[in-house]
C-alpha cells in the first residue's frame, strides 16, 4: 500500500461534499494532496476507515498513560458517548479587564450529566484507553462550533478550542464536517495547541497551524510552562495568543522564569496577545494585570456554563494576527538587507568547517531551537557538519531541511522537502536557528561555479531569522501542497 504523508490528517483533511465546496473560504487549497510513496519514517498509514495510526518509529514512544482507578470498565459507556455524539460542552468567559467586557468563551468539554465519564479528564482517558481520543475530540469541538453559531454571536467574539495531540492526526469524522465548514466561514474561532502536543507531534503542529492561517482563525498556545519543545517552537510558530497560568506568575517564579521570559519575548517581537489563565481571586487578577495580562480566564471572572443569550461586540477584540506580504527577495539579499557580516572567496569546506563552530552555542542553549537547512546541489555535509546534524536532532523540536535529494530524513520532528531541478535555491546553503532567548544565520551563496567558491553571510537578527523560518515554511509549504500559499494568493 502507497504510504501516505503525515501532512494529511490534521485539519479539515476530506474534501467537502460537492454541493458544498463552494463555501470555502478563497483560495485555501482544502484537497489532500497526492499520496506519495516512500516520505520517510515519518509517515502515516491508514488503519481504519476515519482513524490512522503511527507507521512503526513514525514518532516518539507514546507516554503509558496511568488510567484513573476503575476507566477500563468503561469501554461500553465512551463508545456510546462517541458513537451517539453524546458529550456537552460549557463556556467560560474571557475578559478584558480594562473595558471589563467579555469578548471570548474557551469551550470546556464534558461528558453526559450524571454519567462516571462527566469530567472531562476522565472522558478522555476513557477514549484514549480505546483509541478513540482524538474522534472524541472532533466531536467536542464541533459540538463547541454549533452552539456558538446558534447563538449568533458578533463576529467579533472569539472562541478558543483545543486541539488535543490525539486528533492531530486523526481525520474529522465525515458526519461533522458541515459544522466545522460553518464555522470556518461565520467564526472568529483560535485553535489552541499545548505544549504536549508540540512535544509529541511537532510536524502535525505545524501543519496544523498553517492551515488554520489559511481559514483565517487564530492560534493559541497553552501549557507550555513545562515544555522546552513548545517554548522552544514559540517564535517560529508565532501564536495570536499565548496563555501563561496566573499560578505560574504568583508561586512559579522560582523555578519557572525561563517560561515567562520566552512568552514576554513573544509578545514583544510578534505582538502576540497574552492571556492569563487560572485567575480565582483578586490578587491573581492584579499579578495577571502586572505582567500585562489585560487578557484573562478565571473563576474570578466567571465560572464554567452556558453561552449567554447575547454578548455586546467587544470594543477591543482579540488580535488575530495579520499575515504580511514577504518581500520578493532570495534568502542571500534578505540577509544582506538585515546587516549580516559578509566574507566571500571561500571554499566548501570552509563553509562546513565555519558552520559548526557558529551552531554549536546554539545548539547547546537551555532552549533548543527550531532549525532550518538548505543544502545545495551536489554538496552535502562533511563529518562536522553530520556530527552537528545529529545532536540538533537530539535535541531540536523540528527540524526543516531543503535540497535535492533530503525528503529521506524526514521523520516524526524532522520535515525534509525535495526542491525540483533548476530551483535558485540550490545554489544557496543556509543553517537557521531561532529560540526565545537565541538566533543565527549562517547563509552562503555560490560565488564562482567554475571554482566552486562561495561567499557567506552570518548574522544573529531575530528578525531575520524569523524571516527565512517563514520563508522556508512557505518553500515546503508550496511543495506539500500550498495551503498558506493560496490563501496569501488570494
Amino acid at each position: 500500500m502507497t504510504e501516505d504523508r503525515s501532512t494529511r490528517w490534521i485539519l479539515w483533511q476530506r474534501d467537502p461534499k460537492p454541493e458544498a465546496r463552494d463555501d470555502r473560504p478563497t483560495g485555501v487549497l482544502w484537497e489532500r494532496p497526492d499520496p506519495v510513496a516512500g516520505e520517510g519514517p515519518g509517515a502515516l498509514a491508514p488503519s481504519a476507515p476515519g482513524r490512522v495510526r503511527p507507521a512503526p518509529g513514525s514518532g516518539p514512544a507514546r507516554a503509558a498513560y496511568e488510567q484513573p482507578a476503575g476507566i477500563t470498565q468503561h469501554s461500553g459507556l465512551i463508545a456510546e458517548i462517541i458513537d451517539r455524539r453524546l458529550v456537552e460542552v460549557e463556556f467560560q468567559p474571557v475578559v478584558d479587564v480594562v473595558h471589563d467586557q467579555v469578548v471570548g468563551f474557551e469551550a470546556l468539554s464534558r461528558g453526559p450529566r450524571d454519567s462516571p465519564l462527566r469530567a472531562p479528564d476522565r472522558m478522555f482517558a476513557a477514549a484514549r484507553a480505546v483509541g478513540r481520543a482524538g474522534e472524541l475530540d472532533w466531536i467536542c469541538r464541533a459540538e463547541a462550533f454549533r452552539q456558538m453559531l446558534a447563538r449568533k454571536m458578533p463576529s467579533s467574539v472569539s472562541l478558543f478550542v483545543n486541539v488535543a495531540a490525539d486528533s492531530l492526526i486523526v481525520e474529522c469524522p465525515e458526519d461533522l464536517l458541515p459544522v466545522v465548514w460553518e464555522a470556518t466561514r461565520k467564526l472568529r474561532v483560535l485553535i489552541e495547541i499545548t505544549g504536549e502536543a508540540m512535544s509529541r507531534h511537532p510536524r502535525q503542529v505545524l501543519e496544523t497551524v498553517r492551515r488554520a492561517r489559511a481559514a483565517r482563525w487564530g492560534v493559541a498556545i497553552g501549557e507550555i510552562e513545562f515544555s522546552p519543545a513548545g517554548l522552544g517552537m514559540l517564535p517560529a510558530l508565532e501564536p495570536d495568543v499565548v496563555k501563561l497560568d496566573h499560578h505560574l506568575l504568583t508561586y512559579g517564579r522560582a523555578y519557572a522564569g525561563q517560561a515567562m521570559t520566552a512568552v514576554l519575548s513573544e509578545v514583544q517581537h510578534s505582538r502576540a496577545t497574552l492571556l492569563v489563565e487560572n485567575v480565582e481571586d483578586q490578587s491573581g487578577h492584579l499579578t495577571g494585570r502586572s505582567l500585562g495580562g489585560t487578557y484573562q480566564r478565571g473563576y474570578f471572572h466567571g465560572h464554567p456554563g452556558e453561552l449567554p443569550a447575547s454578548v455586546p461586540p467587544p470594543k477591543a477584540p482579540i488580535r488575530l494576527r495579520e499575515v504580511a506580504e514577504e518581500p520578493e527577495l532570495s534568502p542571500w539579499d534578505r540577509a544582506v538587507q538585515a546587516g549580516a557580516h559578509v566574507s566571500s572567496g571561500l571554499s566548501w569546506e570552509e563553509v562546513n568547517g565555519l558552520t559548526p563552530t557558529l551552531a554549536g552555542p546554539v545548539a547547546q542553549a537551555n532552549l533548543s531551537p527550531v532549525v532550518a537547512f538548505l543544502l545545495p546541489d551536489n554538496h552535502g555535509w562533511n563529518t562536522e557538519m553530520a556530527l552537528l546534524y545529529r545532536v540538533l536532532l537530539a535535541r531540536c523540536p523540528l527540524v526543516l531541511v531543503l535540497g535535492s535529494d533530503v525528503a529521506k530524513y524526514s521523520s516524526w520532528r524532522v520535515l525534509g522537502a525535495d526542491l525540483p531541478d533548476g530551483h535558485p535555491l540550490l545554489d544557496h546553503g543556509f543553517l537557521v536557528a531561532l529560540s526565545p532567548s537565541s538566533a543565527l544565520v549562517v547563509m552562503a551563496r555560490r560565488q564562482d561555479a567554475v571554482r566552486d567558491l562561495w561567499e557567506v553571510a552570518i548574522s544573529e537578527n531575530a528578525e531575520l531569522a524569523r524571516g527565512l523560518l517563514r520563508h522556508t515554511m512557505d518553500v515546503i509549504d508550496v511543495l506539500e501542497g500550498g495551503v498558506r500559499h493560496g490563501a496569501r494568493a488570494a
